[in-house]
């Protein structure tokens, strides 16, 4: 469930979907990263494959001496942005390792509570991103445990670094094509009805944030293959909430009844209106999909695979905000 003062969390890119193959684009290295501030703000640098591809500073860093620390903000999304690093065509591969230092270091001393740090939320290369479930700390001397603080890693100098290798199936090539999502006519703001649609269509790929899957094979009770092929379409998130309402959570579980005990791969797709900051929009998309598959995993989905992902700010469903604050779930078999 999404509280704003759980961590926000990562979430790669306002990515729209969109419905042919895209044309040759360049490799793109982006970030969401938060920070504290203390006699300036923080700045990191960032490789991929072993080979800097830049550095930037977080200017919405919070305060230290002034607003207090980032791990008691009530509105994390305040300082956190979001950056975007050209990679190299040479230098791009589907296996390339990214990191991410701290560099300039600075502490008040003990008592002082000032201090500059950086909070590592996601790590996205040509739109498929990592989320903090898949990075780690890593010592420049000697590794290090991973600090997390909610949805971030936390990288508190430049002693150590946060490290991401490649997903599954590794780093998509730029300008890969992406699978469109059928959209429904859009409902109006005020009738914002929660709508359950069953579309066949492929399974979403790249634009999306990627968690780690989920395994239920825990389950006692036997398990029919998967014979489904649907795309449900979920609307009506309120406006700045991940919440499952007991609406969202009543057309949920028609879609609980309607999988059974069949066992099927499962992608849920997070969307967001474009009203608010990109870091923000980002963040609701992959905390109303992480909420959805959580839903259905608590109530007994048997899973082949399950993905969790972010969309982005959206208004491919239509003008209307209310139509873009959606959660799609395919399955397939």
């Amino acid at each position: 469930m999404f509280s704003r003062k759980a961590a926000v969390i990562a979430a790669i890119l306002s990515v729209s979907f969109v419905p042919a193959t895209a044309f040759a684009a360049p490799s793109t290295l982006s970030l969401i990263i938060g920070g504290e501030a203390y006699d300036g703000a923080p700045r990191f640098e960032v490789s991929f494959d072993g080979k800097p591809v830049g550095e930037a500073a977080v200017d919405t860093a919070i305060d230290t001496v002034s607003s207090g620390r980032f791990a008691d903000a009530a509105d994390k999304s305040a300082y956190v942005q979001s950056f975007d690093f050209p990679i190299p065509e040479a230098l791009f591969k589907p296996g390339g390792e990214v990191r991410v230092r701290l560099i300039n270091e600075a502490y008040g001393g003990d008592g002082s509570n000032h201090d500059r740090n950086l909070y590592l939320a996601a790590v996205s290369v040509n739109g498929r991103a990592v989320t903090v479930s898949g990075l780690r700390t890593q010592g420049t001397k000697a590794d290090q445990g991973n600090e997390v603080l909610g949805e971030f890693l936390v990288l508190r100098d430049g002693n150590m670094e946060g490290v991401s290798m490649p997903p599954a199936g590794g780093w998509p090539q730029p300008g890969a094509a992406v699978a469109s999502v059928a959209a429904q006519p859009a409902p109006s703001m005020q009738m914002a009805p929660v709508v359950v649609a069953k579309l066949h269509a492929p399974e979403p790929a790249g634009g999306t944030v990627q968690t780690a899957s989920l395994d239920t094979s825990e389950n006692a009770e036997p398990q029919a293959a998967c014979n489904r092929d649907e795309l449900y379409n979920v609307i009506g998130f309120n406006e700045n909430s991940n919440d499952l309402t007991p609406r969202l959570k009543a057309r949920l579980d028609q879609i609980i009844a309607d999988i059974g005990t069949q066992k099927c791969r499962v992608l849920v797709t997070g969307y967001s209106s474009r009203q608010g900051s990109h870091a923000t929009s980002a963040l609701f998309a992959i905390e109303r999909a992480q909420n959805v598959l959580a839903y259905l995993k608590a109530e007994g989905i048997a899973f082949d695979k399950a993905t969790a992902t972010g969309g982005g700010a959206t208004e491919q469903f239509g003008e209307a905000p209310g139509a873009n604050r959606r959660v799609v779930i395919s399955v397939t078999p």
